[in-house]
């Protein structure tokens, strides 16, 4: 069987199991959102989901119960364990914490299911040189375009993770590539479709825009990372045991919800999202939805952290640029929107990418300014090596 046989059955494998894998978990996604929408009162099972959820936790392999910090740590471990099973265990597990009312999003459900997916394949046909190299970036890729419908971006972000270590290999690149578009094709005909916004901006005034979500995106990254950083820590501390840890921190998540009554900051939030390219936001919204986030995922509920990325950048920076009386909501969020998700994930080019596939090539420039000016900020801090 020729390489080039090889990779491209590969990156068939991986784009269509993604693609697929994607589609469904989105589907239900809404679902269980609509659900949740409905009957509020369900954020008091989080702390029953947390045990119950920790119970499975304990039976089983360790490896299972991994994310994207553990493909990238063992990238170059051919002997580390990626097995299949981690899909449907992140599919399920994502789709509990949603309906129950966790703070998480979607990026990392899709991540984690086209690299595990993927992993069948030593199994099922063949293996040459490298084989675990072209499964990771593959899945990455795939899992990242079939959630958000942006390939160009899954492509740059597989890349950036590893600081672009392995771009000049052709193979891989093709590998990847690949993969990504396949896994964008399977969702355009199965759905759900992605609603991406047209943005209009005046070259005129960009610049005030660009520097103020630059530096109010880094400062939020900061906030989140420590924020994120320092629970981990307290939580760990205070309840060494998961069954407690689980049950506990659900329930303060329960409770500042109910006792706020902060029921738009739960759950995916792409809804806020789309407002806030229409209204003026408040820097409550980032507050909150940062506090509940880092109170949801930390503990060890499951999701993702880039969506919600996404609402805390989109809703700082469109606070920040009408404190100012810069009132392009549409561009102020868009651009804090991608900067905040650069800044966190250490991925500033691919975030420019995603500005470009969903708001359009023009912001996607500005875009680019802006996630690097956000991107220093957070220095060589990420949320995925903490």
């Amino acid at each position: 069987m020729s390489k080039i046989f090889k990779i491209l059955f590969i990156a068939t494998f991986i784009g269509f199991i993604s693609g697929f894998l994607s589609s469904s978990f989105l589907h239900l996604l809404n679902k269980v959102t609509e659900i949740r929408q409905a009957l509020p009162y369900l954020i008091w099972g989080l702390p029953l989901f947390g045990l119950m959820f920790s119970y499975i936790i304990k039976r089983i392999p360790h490896h299972i119960n991994q994310g994207i910090p553990y493909f990238l740590e063992k990238f170059d471990n051919d002997k580390a364990h990626v097995s299949p099973w981690m899909a449907p265990y992140i599919f399920l597990s994502s789709l509990g914490t949603h309906l129950f009312g966790g703070s998480a999003g979607r990026e990392g459900v899709g991540v984690i299911m086209g690299t595990s997916a993927a992993h069948l394949l030593p199994g099922l046909s063949f293996h040459f040189q490298n084989q675990r190299k072209f499964l990771i970036y593959g899945g990455i890729a795939a899992g990242f375009s079939s959630i958000f419908s942006t390939p160009l971006t899954a492509i740059v972000f597989a890349f950036e993770l590893h600081a672009f270590k392995h771009i000049k290999e052709i193979d891989l690149l093709i590998c990847t590539t690949l993969a990504s578009l396949i896994a964008l094709v399977v969702p355009y005909f199965f759905g759900p479709h992605h609603q991406h916004f047209l943005v209009s901006l005046n070259m005129n005034e960009i610049v005030p825009y660009i520097l103020i979500a630059g530096l109010v995106s880094g400062l939020g990254a900061n906030i989140f990372y420590w924020g994120f950083r320092e629970y981990t820590r307290l939580v760990s501390s205070l309840f060494p045991s998961l069954p407690v840890k689980l049950a506990v921190g659900g329930l303060f998540v329960s409770i500042l919800v109910f006792s706020t009554n902060s029921y738009q900051y739960i759950g995916i939030g792409t809804d806020v999202i789309a407002e806030s390219f229409f209204r003026e936001m408040s820097y409550y919204d980032f507050i909150m939805k940062a506090l509940l986030t880092i109170m949801t995922i930390t503990i060890g509920f499951k999701g993702g952290e880039v969506t919600p990325l996404f609402f805390m950048g989109a809703t700082l920076s469109n606070w920040a640029c009408s404190f100012f009386n810069f009132n392009n909501f549409a561009l102020s969020s868009s651009l804090g929107m991608v900067a905040m998700f650069g800044a966190v994930t250490g991925a500033p080019f691919a975030s420019a990418v995603m500005g470009a596939e969903l708001f359009g090539w023009e912001v996607g420039a500005c875009s680019l300014l802006c996630c690097l000016l956000a991107r220093y900020f957070m220095m060589n801090r990420t949320v995925y090596r903490i």
